[in-house]
């Protein structure tokens, strides 16, 4: 005996719940509900060395071992048979109290792989009207050794070998392949000669193996492990052999199973569907089927078969076998998958890493299918003829589209931007982006171009609509998705023409006779409202004043000047505090300063355009401010901000807007534009140190500037900028 033996016991031991649930889960049916009200017992059989299994064996075990048991039941303490025959899942009986025994094989006094089960059930009482459930513990009822020859030793000598094992007149011989045990009657005494046929020669010698005495009365249920050696200090002889050890155990029923009556491999997968696995081209995807093995693996065959031009290696319908070397290295190099080895007796046909390279036939779907059969314990899966051993493996076409985000969006151009996980609806994101590319159409239907490394086109119309698509692996393409460039807007009244007095008079008169004119510019608004108060005082105070004034100092027609005044709705003549003024878009403050900022605007514009100088009444105090921003609803999108001291003479400046490269940014729209003229932005202004006194004639002065006035900002032909 070799050490197959060894391994064969260890698989036996591993599958102890399955070969269990298969000896003993005969006696289960799904008859249940037929039996209420009946009379009777139902069998369990359980091993008496493992936990009992209730009747809820799993449905698919097979039987082969369960229909050899037989069932005795009689009287209890008598002789008197109620019940003979094989065990059934449930038997009839009148009301009384049983002794149960069930038997299996014939426990001979010496045969091959022939064990005899046995066990008993004492007082077993049965209730009228009741289905009473009855567990019979049953154990292995004979004896056996095995032989476990050391061939490294054994072969310097020997060029076959085997030995035979007798009891009495009976014998049986086991030779150092077979993997079978020798079974006997409990108790009994075995002798053991060994036959070797020396390398060479061929002659045979013969030696009873030493310490016979050792192999005599052996237990019930116990395991003899013998391991034979060469004694190298007898090879003088012709013969020298020797125990290099001996071992004994106790065994149980899911241990001593005869190979040939476990249940045939089957094939199972959480993965499948109805033996498909669905998924897009890209995608990883877990796809294992699982061996289910009652003894080590003897031998699989595979037929892979697939229109994918990568896997040519492998022959259409060819059935490639685990055993042979060369047909497990083609298999293995073309699906790139690790096979199972023979004589494992947990194993798996893992194809996950297959699945990302699968492909569709330019977008087709493409179907690869996997024809599977398991060998072990000398049984083919195939021997269920029911049995759907055909995986497939259905490659579709990857899902996914492609954006051009608002952010990206401009009056002649935009960006397309890369593929991104969200853009994936089917498919692995990674491996689609290393083989995606983009391309553009005037019409989403001809024409369409590749774009550059930078994913631009430019040199478009404002307000057009064009498209663009992804395409993987320049064959599979996304749908065309629509972009709109955004339409230039103009700012109305970008020249600030057009100023108006809305109440009031640049000369106010005494005791409320008027008041300070109240100048107002169509689509611009202005904090006026606040600086020319309309209030009693205001009338004698010389301290109404609109901040924004209209100027003839222009570049063209009229311009607006913003001026930091000395006055806040005072009283006879007396500064109260210094207000700095604003020319902005959005709401025109009221008397009480409320005002809104921004309008409403949907274009993208790369810079404000504006004419300005400014007056520094105290040189070096204070500084204006120029602003554009760009909003998504109150979200700031980009902007642009510009400070100003003392210039004198008109000049240009182009504001640039810094827009925001946050990707969540990019996604949003602008719809909300602010222009803001601000006269300063120096906080807590004093009238008497920070700004200059221009009247210090009295208080009868009735001109329209601020007695007291700060920075004045000169603005002229404001214009939004469309670079891009």
């Amino acid at each position: 005996m070799n050490k197959s033996v060894i391994e064969y016991m260890k698989w036996m031991g591993c599958l102890c719940l399955l070969v269990l649930c298969m000896v003993l889960g005969g006696c289960q049916s799904d008859e249940e509900t037929a039996l209420s009200g009946k009379t009777g017992l139902l069998i369990t059989l359980t091993d008496e060395e493992h936990h009992a299994y209730s009747r809820t064996a799993p449905s698919e075990l097979e039987n082969p071992v369960t229909e050899k048991f037989q069932l005795k039941v009689v009287y209890s303490g008598t002789d008197k048979s109620a019940y003979k025959g094989s065990c059934k899942e449930f038997i009839l009986l009148e009301e009384g109290t049983y002794d149960l025994t069930a038997t299996y094989g014939d426990n001979p006094v010496l045969a091959l792989d022939a064990p005899y089960y046995a066990g008993t059930l004492d007082g077993q009482e049965v209730i009228k009207g009741q289905m009473t459930s009855a567990s019979i513990p049953c154990f292995v009822a004979n004896s056996l050794l095995s032989v476990i020859y050391n061939k490294t030793s054994l072969d310097k000598l020997y060029e076959s070998y085997y030995v035979t094992v007798s009891v009495g007149s009976e014998s049986v011989d086991l030779d150092a392949d077979s993997g079978k045990s020798a079974y006997f009657r409990a108790g009994s005494s075995v002798k053991l000669v060994f036959h070797g046929f020396l390398s060479g020669t061929g002659k045979e010698v013969t030696y009873d193996v030493p310490d016979q005495e050792q192999f005599s009365n052996i237990p019930v249920k116990t395991h003899v492990k013998v391991t034979l050696g060469l004694d190298e200090s007898n090879i003088t002889s012709g013969v020298g052999i020797s125990i290099e050890k001996l071992e004994t155990e106790t065994v149980s029923i899911s241990e001593t199973i005869p190979v040939e009556y476990l249940p045939k491999p089957k094939l199972e997968s959480d993965d499948f569907v109805n033996n498909e696995l669905s998924f897009a081209e890209t995608e990883k995807k877990s796809a294992v089927i699982r061996l289910k093995l009652s003894s080590g693996l003897q031998d699989l065959k595979l037929k892979f078969n697939s229109a994918d031009a990568k896997f040519a290696g492998l022959e259409q319908g060819k059935e490639y076998l685990l055993s042979n070397a060369e047909d497990k290295s083609a298999v293995g190099t073309a699906l790139g998958i690790t096979l199972p080895e023979i004589g494992a007796t947990e194993d798996s046909l893992d194809f996950t890493s297959l699945i990302p390279k699968l492909m569709t036939d330019k977008g087709t779907t493409v179907a690869s299918t996997i024809e599977v059969d398991v060998e072990a314990n000398n049984r083919w899966a195939s021997e269920d003829a029911s049995a759907n051993r055909i995986y497939t493996l259905t490659c579709n076409k990857p899902e996914f589209s492609v954006s051009a985000y608002p952010g990206n969006i401009w009056t002649k151009e935009f960006t397309v931007s890369p593929l991104s996980a969200e853009n994936v609806k089917a498919g692995d994101y990674e491996l689609l982006s290393q083989k995606m590319t983009y391309q553009f159409s005037m019409d989403g239907e001809t024409g369409w171009t590749d774009l550059g490394e930078d994913l631009r086109k430019a040199d478009l119309l404002p307000g057009n609509t064009y498209y663009i698509r992804g395409v993987y692996r320049d064959e599979i393409y996304s749908d065309p998705v629509a972009v709109t460039t955004y339409s230039v807007i103009n700012l109305e009244n970008g020249g600030l023409e057009g100023a108006k007095i809305t109440r009031g008079t640049d000369s106010p008169g005494f005791f409320g006779a008027d008041y300070g004119a109240l100048y107002a510019w169509d689509n611009w608004a202005t904090l006026n409202a606040v600086s020319a108060c309309y209030c009693f005082r205001t009338a004698y105070s010389f301290s109404s004043r609109s901040g924004c004034r209209p100027t003839s100092d222009a570049v063209s027609g009229e311009a607006v000047r913003v001026i930091t005044l000395g006055y806040k709705g005072g009283s006879w003549a007396v500064p109260q505090a210094a207000m700095h003024s604003e020319l902005f878009l959005g709401t025109s403050a009221d008397d009480d300063g409320n005002r809104s900022y921004g309008i409403s605007y949907n274009s993208h514009p790369t810079a404000l355009r504006f004419y300005y100088k400014c007056i520094e009444n105290v040189p070096g105090n204070d500084l204006s401010l120029v602003q554009i921003q760009v909003f998504h609803d109150d979200i700031l999108l980009g902007q642009g901000e510009f400070r100003t001291g003392a210039q004198d003479g008109y000049v240009e400046k182009v504001l640039d807007i810094l827009y925001e490269e946050d990707v969540e940014k990019l996604k949003l729209a602008p719809n909300k534009l602010l222009v803001l003229f601000k006269s300063g932005i120096k906080e807590n202004l004093n009238w008497k140190t920070d700004l200059k006194n221009f009247n210090t004639g009295g208080t009868t002065d009735k001109t329209a500037d601020a007695t007291f006035r700060g920075n004045e900002l000169f603005i002229d032909d404001v214009s939004l900028v469309y670079d891009k």
